[in-house]
């Protein structure tokens, strides 16, 4: 019961921190990405020649890890010039996301939320950037979610030129929607995490940003699901997200 009660308690975000601590106690200096522009990092560990990157997925019980995310792990890691790259989860891999990781060297270690410290034994939360701190009514991309976008679930939206979406369900791996052509669709939190750290830092995310970020073209459900948010507002011309003016 108290471990239940704990992890509902843990976001996706706490989880990283968590993870971050873990490789602070093998001795490694630790820092967590922005919340944009990451390609997928969630962190960087460094020790003496090393440089890890860290991706943390807290999918018990939702979904399990997958070759694409393994593969995208791994050119990231290049990316950085990484000398070695490990996934973190708390949930299931598939095989073949096994096989990928064996094949690429990329390390995959089950990391349970009942078995780390308590958030209180945690390093504070990394501070919010500036365009944020001028803006002290956005809260984080967590709360975000928790508050605005998972009770979607189960709604129909209404997008520009009267496409419908239809959001079967919001849980903190992503969206499976009904698309406007009635295709079902899962969009990745990752993607939407992405879009609004380039919001929050810089005022406003494109449509062709977002789909740099996420190759399966789902940057109008991106947009539509986000403009639900109060402080967020869809523009054209070209279609846009910012940061609305009077929050």
């Amino acid at each position: 019961m108290v471990h239940s009660e704990r992890r509902a308690t843990v976001t996706p975000l706490v989880y990283e921190q968590m993870v971050a601590a873990h490789f602070r106690r093998q001795g490694y200096s630790v820092d967590l990405t922005p919340r944009s522009n990451d390609y997928g990092v969630d962190a960087f560990a460094r020790k003496e020649k090393q440089k890890l990157a860290l991706q943390a997925k807290m999918y018990r019980g939702v979904r399990k890890v997958n070759r694409e995310m393994v593969m995208q792990l791994h050119g990231a890691k290049d990316y950085f010039d990484c000398t070695e790259a490990v996934i973190i989860t708390d949930g299931e891999v598939t095989q073949d996301a096994r096989q990928v990781a064996e094949k690429l060297r990329i390390k995959i270690l089950s990391f349970p939320v009942e078995s780390v410290p308590p958030p209180s034994d945690l390093r504070p939360p990394i501070i919010a950037p500036k365009s944020v701190e001028s803006c002290p009514t956005v809260p984080t991309f967590d709360e975000v979610w928790e508050r605005y976008i998972m009770p979607l679930a189960g709604r129909t939206l209404v997008g520009s030129g009267g496409r419908i979406n239809t959001l079967l369900t919001v849980d903190w791996s992503g969206v499976k929607r009904l698309t406007s052509s009635q295709r079902p669709q899962f969009i990745r939190i990752e993607v939407f995490r992405q879009a609004v750290g380039r919001l929050v830092e810089r005022g406003c995310v494109t449509r062709d940003e977002i789909n740099e970020d996420y190759a399966k073209r789902a940057s109008s459900g991106v947009v539509l699901i986000l403009s639900q948010v109060p402080f967020f507002e869809h523009l054209s011309e070209p279609s846009r997200l910012v940061l609305r003016e009077d929050v």
